[in-house]
């Protein structure tokens, strides 16, 4: 499963803390119970044509990988939250509007990944009446 988030954000400390949205990672993991190695990589890198930096962060999964691109001086930010198996999204997707104090999110889920026999899911939305 695929989950893409992409929202206006009341916590700006995580759109720019580097070692806060490290944390926020490595609990995000936890939240939705999947398998992470290693530690978070957090760059920080000037946009072109923005005032600031934004920060890219992304934590391998051994189901694939959380990645965040953080805008702070637009308090907004997008998400990819991909792993390979089914994870419960409501927990994951309630845990993420709550500690970025996410305002108008635009969610999307897609289906992809391996099936329970072990095959390829050719990616597909996902239907499901909890995404806001």
């Amino acid at each position: 499963m695929e989950l893409l988030l992409d929202g206006y954000c009341g916590e700006t400390e995580l759109l720019r803390d580097e070692e806060k949205l490290r944390e926020w990672l490595l609990e995000t993991a936890k939240v939705g119970e999947m398998h992470y190695f290693g530690e978070p990589i957090v760059v920080d890198f000037p946009f072109p044509g923005q005032v600031g930096t934004a920060l890219s962060a992304v934590l391998w999964l051994g189901e694939s990988s959380i990645l965040v691109h953080t805008y702070p001086e637009h308090s907004f930010v997008f998400m990819n939250v991909f792993h390979c198996q089914e994870f419960n999204v409501k927990k994951v997707l309630d845990w993420i509007k709550e500690s970025f104090g996410i305002t108008q999110p635009r969610t999307f889920l897609f289906e992809r990944g391996i099936d329970k026999s072990g095959k390829p899911i050719t990616t597909r939305p996902y239907t499901w009446s909890g995404i806001v």
